[in-house]
């Protein structure tokens, strides 16, 4: 009799069992095919074409843009079978050189014009690489056409800003022999303003071709210290002309991702405002220090600062602070934004009005050292 029970008792042990183990297996496939469902959505319903390659850069998954872009059954055949770019391939090679960073590129394929960005994912020692692709032929159109419009205002300015600056030297020029006054103010004048019509329509050239891709960035390791010595030796002059003093505090072991003479023009921009802003006699600290897989540049002036309230628009183009000063372009932090952007870093500033200001550079580390020369 007790056999009996225990039999029984066992059996509906492993009835129970059974029961809890196919609900458990239901529940686990449920939630299975919703994550499945789910994931298929959100990368169906993006606008960007998206494929997955693996360490042979072999399509492991692509969606349905990347399908209506490249092809149907892309799964398992090799992307330099459906797409061959060399810049495509660059990308790919500057995705891994960056060690988890997204990096982008625009490429013509076709009829189309795709703007591409990958990033290396890593599963333990599994590699993968995330690659989209978004159609932007007729962004770029526009794009053309606001480039056409750039370049065509700037040829038109050329002209005359020539032709107003050597009536101006002339003008200076006879007005020093015959040493009146008020002539050789008016030439001095004339003189400065064709000076920041120039620089004005360089620096339109020089942001639409930045911005267009037109101005490539060749990303190479490079010593940080090196760069920000190079970038500060040309302001020495003017800054001892204020009685300034440019402190340059940056380790000589630091190398970042970078193309050296464009995030030369970067870091100068933006010390060339902190000796233009900052007092007589004043400092300005030029620093770096390693955050992670970054190096952060630090710029710090004792300048007027930064009013809150402009703070989130100090690096669009044309924005100045002191509007009736009219010092500069304002084009040169927004030149600054551009740069850094296009080496897959980033650009802030922190500051209060009436104690100066903090700028800085975010820059991608480089696996392999460059010494200091």
């Amino acid at each position: 009799m007790l056999a009996w029970i225990v039999a029984l008792g066992a059996v509906i042990a492993a009835g129970v069992l059974g029961w809890w183990w196919w609900q458990a297996r239901q529940l686990l496939a449920d939630q299975q095919r919703e994550l499945t469902l789910t994931r298929e959505g959100l990368l169906n319903v993006v606008d960007d074409g998206l494929l997955i390659l693996d360490s042979e850069q072999r399509i492991r998954f692509a969606n349905s843009v990347a399908e209506a872009l490249l092809g149907q059954n892309l799964i398992g055949n090799k992307l330099a079978a459906v797409i061959y770019h060399t810049e495509l391939e660059a990308l790919l090679q500057d995705a891994h050189i960056v060690r988890g960073e997204g990096v982008e590129r625009r490429i013509e394929f076709g009829k189309y014009i795709l703007h591409a960005r990958a990033i290396v994912l890593r599963d333990g020692e599994t590699v993968f690489v995330a690659l989209t692709l978004r159609d932007v032929t007729e962004i770029q159109r526009l794009e053309r056409a606001r480039r056409e419009m750039v370049s065509n205002i700037s040829h038109e300015l050329s002209t005359p800003i020539t032709a107003i600056g050597l009536l101006a030297d002339t003008l200076l020029n006879s007005a020093i022999k015959e040493k009146p006054k008020k002539t050789r103010k008016m030439a001095a004048d004339i003189r400065r303003e064709v000076d920041t019509l120039t620089q004005l329509v360089q620096e339109m050239r020089d942001l639409s071709l930045i911005e267009s891709g037109q101005m490539p960035v060749r990303l190479t390791p490079t010593n940080l210290f090196c760069v920000v010595q190079a970038s500060v030796e040309p302001l020495l002059p003017l800054a001892e002309n204020k009685s300034q003093v440019i402190q340059v505090v940056v380790p000589e072991n630091i190398s970042v991702l970078a193309d050296n003479l464009q995030i030369q023009r970067a870091i100068k921009n933006i010390v060339h405002n902190a000796v233009k802003f900052s007092p007589e006699q004043s400092q300005i600290v030029v620093s770096a220090r390693v955050n992670g897989d970054e190096a952060i540049i630090a710029v710090k002036d004792e300048g007027p600062g930064i009013p809150s309230d402009d703070l989130p628009r100090i690096f669009e183009r044309f924005f100045q602070v002191d509007r009736a000063r009219r010092s500069g372009t304002g084009l040169g932090l927004a030149i600054v934004r551009h740069i850094v952007m296009a080496h897959g870093g980033h650009v802030w500033v922190e500051s209060k009005e009436g104690q100066g200001a903090t700028f800085y550079i975010a820059l991608v580390l480089a696996e392999s050292p460059v010494p200091a020369s």
